[in-house]
């Protein structure tokens, strides 16, 4: 898998896990909490898949 994909990657991954945890996490306005907690498991995916792609780019600099 190309490391250029993994922003993206931990994107949907984190949207997804972000929407299942509000969903199943609240009993008032489900869709309202899933949605937002969807938003913010999104940007913390974002991070983190951008955090390994430049950590993964550093290393294979290194080995040439």
């Amino acid at each position: 898998m190309k490391s250029a994909s993994w922003p993206l990657i931990g994107l949907v991954i984190g949207a997804a896990g972000g929407w299942l945890w509000g969903w199943s996490a609240s009993d008032y306005e489900a869709i309202d909490s899933a949605a937002g907690t969807a938003f913010l498991g999104a940007l913390a995916g974002l991070l983190i898949g951008a955090v390994a792609y430049s950590l993964a780019r550093r290393r294979n600099r290194g080995e040439h």
